[in-house]
C-alpha cells in the first residue's frame, strides 16, 4: 500500500542530541529545493515546531495560475483519505500533529485572487511562479518545547536527513556592521501613498468597501544570497511562522507573525492580525503605544471587520454552528511592533478537505479588506505592481490531509542580485494618511535592519 504517492515504508527517528536550528538551516540550505518552516519565536503560542527538508521528489509549478490551478494541485497532491498514525511524528497538546513528509510551498496573492475572479492588471517584475509546491519524502522536525529533533518519513530519506543533521556545524556569526543591500526604493513616494489612502477612503465613504489593505514593494541591489539574508532576518525580526524557501533561482525569506490556517483532526484555526503600533525599545514610549493600541476604537473596528469576514469564509466549509471566536483583540508583542490578534476556530464539514478550505479562504481576509472581492478590485487599481508571494500563504500540506500556512507578510524575495521587501496596512474611514505611512515603516523596519544592519528610513522614487 502507498499513501499520497509515498511508500508504506515509513520511519520515525527521535534524536537525543543534534544541532541548533540555525546550524541545521545552513546545512540543509546547501541542498536542492531546501526549505525551512521555522518558529524563530518559540515562546509564541504558534511557535512550537521548526520543520526542515530538501531534495523534493517532485514539484508542482503554476507560473501563471488561472482559476483552475487549485483543482490541478488537488489532483497532484491527493485528498489524503488514508490517515495512518505512522504518518504523524507525535500528537501535540492541542491534538494536532506534525506530518511525516508531505508537500511544502506557497500560494501567491494573485493565485488566491483569481479564485474569486480577480485577475491582476500589472506586469510581472519577479520571476517567481504564482504557485509552487514540492513533495518531500521526509521532514526533520525540531520541537522547541522539549529541544529534540524528530526525523520522520520514508526510511531512506530519514537516513539522509539524519546525516545532514549530524554534519551541521555552527555558522559564523552575523556581522551586523555590514550592510548587505543598497537603499530601498519604493514603488510609491510618500505623497503617492498618501494620495492612494485618500482615494481608498473615498471608496469607503461611497459604500463600496469598509476596509482595504494598501501595500507597496521596496527594492534594492543586494550583495548577499538568500540564506545570508534569512539568517539576519530570523534574528532581527523573529516570527512564529517564519519560512525560507529556495524556488529555482529565487529565495523567499519570511518572518511572518500571522497564522493563516491550521487544519488537523477536522479542526481549523485562523489567527488574523489587525491593529499595529511600533515598538521603540523605550519602556515609557512602548507603554504609551501599547495602551494606545488596546484602547483604540479604530484598530478594534479593523479587527472586528476581518473577524466577521473570516467567520463567513470558514462558514463555507464548516459544520453548522461550529465557527467560534475563541479570543478577540489579544495583544501580541513582536520585535518591532505590537499587534492585536483574534483566534477563530471551526470544524470541517464532512466530505470537505484542505483544497475546499483554501478555496473558501484565499486570499486571507486580513490582507484584502471587506467585502473581499470589491476590496481586491480596488487593490488592483490603487497598488503599483503585483504582490506575488507577499500576502499569499506559505506552509505545508501533510500526507494525512492536514495543513498549516502562514500569511506571507514580513516577507522578502531575493532574486537576480536584487532584494524585494513589502509592507502595507489596513485603511478604514478613520485612517490618517500620515499614520498609515508610519505603520508601513514600522512593519518593514525589522527587514530593513536585517538588510542594512541599523534602523534606516527607506528612500522613495517619485511616481511617473
Amino acid at each position: 500500500m502507498s499513501v499520497g504517492g509515498f511508500s508504506d515504508d515509513v520511519m520515525v527517528r527521535r534524536l537525543d542530541g543534534g544541532p541548533g536550528v540555525e546550524a541545521a538551516v545552513c546545512r540543509f540550505a546547501a541542498e536542492r529545493g531546501a526549505f525551512c518552516l521555522e518558529s524563530t519565536a518559540p515562546e509564541h503560542r504558534d511557535g512550537r515546531y521548526s520543520i526542515l527538508g530538501c531534495e523534493p521528489v517532485e514539484e508542482v509549478v503554476f507560473a501563471r495560475a488561472d482559476g483552475g490551478w487549485l483543482e490541478e494541485l488537488k489532483r497532484r497532491v491527493g485528498r489524503g483519505e488514508i490517515h495512518p498514525p505512522r504518518l504523524k511524528t507525535r500528537d501535540t497538546r492541542d491534538g494536532l500533529a506534525v506530518p511525516a513528509g508531505g508537500w511544502v510551498g506557497y500560494v501567491g496573492y494573485e493565485a488566491g485572487a483569481v479564485l474569486e475572479g480577480v485577475v491582476s492588471s500589472h506586469e510581472r517584475v519577479l520571476g517567481t511562479p504564482d504557485v509552487w509546491f514540492g513533495r518531500y519524502a521526509a521532514f526533520a522536525v525540531f520541537d522547541h518545547w522539549d529541544g529534540r529533533w524528530t526525523v520522520a518519513g520514508e526510511a531512506a530519506d530519514v537516513d539522509r536527513l539524519t546525516g545532514l543533521l549530524a554534519d551541521a556545524r555552527e555558522p559564523v556569526a552575523v556581522d551586523w556592521d555590514e550592510a548587505v543591500a543598497g537603499e530601498l526604493v519604493g514603488t510609491m513616494s510618500r505623497g503617492a501613498y498618501v494620495e492612494r489612502v485618500e482615494r481608498a477612503k473615498e471608496y469607503i465613504a461611497a459604500g463600496d468597501i469598509y476596509q482595504v489593505n494598501l501595500t507597496q514593494r521596496f527594492s534594492a541591489d543586494c550583495g548577499a544570497d538568500g540564506l545570508a539574508i534569512y539568517r539576519r532576518l530570523r534574528r532581527a525580526n523573529r516570527g512564529a511562522m517564519s519560512a525560507y524557501l529556495r524556488v529555482g533561482e529565487a529565495c523567499i525569506c519570511s518572518s511572518s507573525p500571522e497564522l493563516f490556517l491550521r487544519m488537523g483532526g477536522g479542526q481549523v484555526v485562523t489567527r488574523p492580525i489587525k491593529g499595529t503600533k511600533p515598538r521603540s525599545g523605550d519602556v515609557v514610549l512602548d507603554e504609551v503605544n501599547r495602551r494606545g493600541l488596546t484602547e483604540s476604537e479604530k484598530d478594534l473596528a479593523e479587527l472586528t471587520m476581518i473577524v466577521d469576514l473570516l467567520r463567513n469564509d470558514l462558514g463555507r466549509v464548516a459544520e453548522w454552528g461550529s465557527v467560534r471566536v475563541e479570543e478577540m483583540a489579544e495583544l501580541e508583542r513582536h520585535p518591532t511592533v505590537f499587534h492585536l490578534v483574534a483566534t477563530i476556530s471551526s470544524m470541517m464539514r464532512a466530505g470537505m478537505d484542505w483544497a475546499d478550505l483554501l478555496r473558501a479562504t484565499l486570499p486571507g481576509g486580513s490582507i484584502t479588506g471587506c467585502p473581499k472581492i470589491r476590496a481586491m478590485q480596488i487593490i488592483d487599481e490603487l497598488e503599483v505592481g503585483r504582490r506575488d508571494v507577499y500576502c499569499g500563504a506559505i506552509g505545508y500540506i501533510g500526507l494525512d490531509g492536514s495543513l498549516q500556512m502562514n500569511v506571507a507578510i514580513r516577507t522578502m524575495v531575493v532574486e537576480g542580485g536584487r532584494v524585494h521587501v513589502y509592507g502595507g496596512g489596513a485603511i478604514t474611514a478613520d485612517s490618517e494618511a500620515g499614520d498609515e505611512w508610519m505603520e508601513v515603516e514600522a512593519k518593514i523596519s525589522g527587514m530593513v535592519q536585517a538588510l542594512r544592519g541599523t534602523e534606516v528610513r527607506v528612500q522613495q522614487e517619485r511616481m511617473a
